[in-house]
């Protein structure tokens, strides 16, 4: 609504008129174009915000285990496994976490998978999932793994993959929470899908993902330097098959690896 003043001889009289139909259009349009700019900005900016959140998690996790190397050189080895092992066995597998520390891809810690539809999946292993490095049985129920995921925000995984190990998972324990579901991409096969009642993340990446249908990635660990072990590690959420400089990369450019900007620098 605005005011027109009308001359009448000497004196002005006042006009009430309102807003032409056109003039609102125009108004509505220019408003939506706006806000198509600008949500799509802001969105994006929350999202950017959650993930780096979510990126802290892996330096605490990285810190975590490199103060306990700072300690104790032989910190990794320090582990209670989830199945008794005989003395052999364990050697063996401390053997082979020392020798997948120093590859290209790294250790696989454990498995994240995200679905569009479901809650996101913490398993022990997959098949597609760099399954020939996994060292998930070195996470233990209590020791150096598993007490640098719970310093770290990443409580009931180290109680996940113990159980997954032993067939013993649950439908829901004091740390995580499980069900089973209908994989309508494989022949309705049954799963169970578990995840720590903490949630891990805040994040649509490494929550939701793109796809109704599982995306797989691990939780990697690598020395700084493989040349000179033993002395500091690296952490980083890696795509199948991918090696240490190809991890996973946000649409928002957030690069999960705490080898930085390095640690993408082949990534999709």
């Amino acid at each position: 609504m605005y005011i027109i003043y009308m001359r009448i001889g000497s004196t002005y009289k006042k006009e009430k008129r309102g807003f032409t139909l056109i003039e609102i259009m125009v108004v509505i349009v220019i408003m939506g174009v706006l806000a198509s700019v600008a949500i799509p900005k802001i969105f994006g900016l929350v999202e950017k915000t959650k993930e780096k959140a979510d990126l802290m998690k892996f330096y605490y996790l990285r810190d975590a285990l490199n103060k306990a190397l700072l300690e104790n050189e032989d910190a990794l080895s320090n582990t209670t496994t989830a199945k008794k092992l005989s003395d052999d066995e364990r050697q063996k597998l401390i053997t082979k976490m020392y020798n997948v520390l120093k590859t290209d891809a790294g250790a696989t810690l454990f498995v994240i998978e995200v679905h569009n539809g479901l809650s996101v999946n913490v398993q022990n292993s997959h098949n597609k999932a760099n399954d020939a490095n996994n060292i998930s049985a070195i996470l233990g129920t209590s020791g150096t793994w598993c007490n640098a995921l719970k310093e770290a925000g990443f409580e009931g995984v180290a109680d996940i993959v113990a159980d997954r190990i032993t067939g013993n998972y649950k439908k829901e324990t004091s740390t995580y929470t499980s069900f089973s579901w209908n994989d309508v991409n494989n022949n309705n096969a049954q799963w169970q899908r578990t995840a720590p009642k903490k949630q891990m993340f805040m994040s649509l990446a490494l929550n939701k993902g793109k796809k109704n249908e599982n995306t797989r990635y691990t939780m990697n660990a690598r020395w700084s330097n493989p040349s000179d072990p033993g002395h500091s590690l690296e952490v980083y959420l890696l795509p199948n098959g991918k090696i240490w400089n190809a991890a996973f990369r946000t649409d928002n450019g957030t690069c999960f690896s705490t080898y930085g900007d390095a640690g993408c620098r082949n990534s999709d």
